[in-house]
């Protein structure tokens, strides 16, 4: 069945829409940021400029790599596994992954620099950059190469848990910024669970249908990306 004049394979027509609604929050939170960091400019505050822009560039990268997730889900795989590490396929899965994870290991260095005073020497955003790199150039040829690219991915994907873990403890350590952290917290925390549950493990768990884990993949992904704004903006103020 085509929708919005691509061919989008028999009930998946939902999901696609939500993929959809998710791109546009992304887009409108990317011009609000931009928006945001151009009037923190007018203050001379480089540590809230350095931090909204790095959750600008971070919203910036999962925007476009949510595009090629797109178009390797929806237009060249159709969710068939088997297909996955065909060219040009596996190519389109691989750009999404290596942006994702850039913005992750950016916003990491930010954070370490910034507000950390470079206290881990940047370590967990270098990890973030090798593990992606190497995902990357890996050589693809079949689906077992496939699931050694992802579990690569997986473990360079743990760094982003140092997002959460810092900002519980600068909420924890000042009670100031208590509020704004744990939101930050929370915030990437329920994205990465929004990201999960449309993974093939989370819909066998369930047993529901693939377009009621992408609608709530979409509400828990709004809801975070919201959280995380918002803790941005008043983290930097």
């Amino acid at each position: 069945m085509n929708v919005l004049g691509l061919p989008i394979k028999e009930g998946y027509e939902l999901p696609f829409i939500f993929t959809l609604v998710i791109l546009l929050v992304k887009f409108i939170l990317i011009i609000f940021l931009a928006t945001r960091i151009a009037k923190q400019r007018k203050q001379e505050n480089a540590v809230a400029i350095a931090f909204l822009a790095g959750i600008l560039f971070l919203v910036i990268t999962l925007f476009i790599s949510r595009i090629f997730y797109l178009i390797f889900d929806f237009v060249l795989t159709n969710f068939d596994m088997t297909t996955y590490a065909y060219f040009p396929n596996i190519w389109y899965w691989k750009t999404g992954s290596i942006l994702s994870s850039f913005g992750i290991g950016v916003l990491l260095i930010i954070i370490d620099k910034k507000v950390m005073q470079f206290k881990f020497k940047g370590l967990f955003g270098i990890i973030v950059f090798i593990t992606s790199c190497l995902q990357f150039f890996w050589p693809v040829n079949n689906i077992d190469d496939f699931t050694i690219v992802s579990d690569i991915g997986t473990i360079g994907g743990l760094c982003a848990f140092f997002i959460p873990i810092l900002f519980f403890w600068i909420g924890a350590k000042t009670p100031g910024l208590r509020k704004t952290s744990f939101s930050v917290a929370f915030g990437t925390i329920i994205y990465v669970v929004g990201g999960a549950v449309v993974g093939a493990t989370f819909i066998n768990i369930f047993g529901l249908p693939p377009y009621v884990m992408y609608a709530m993949s979409t509400i828990l992904k709004t809801i975070a990306l919201l959280m995380i704004t918002y803790g941005a903006i008043h983290f930097a103020t």
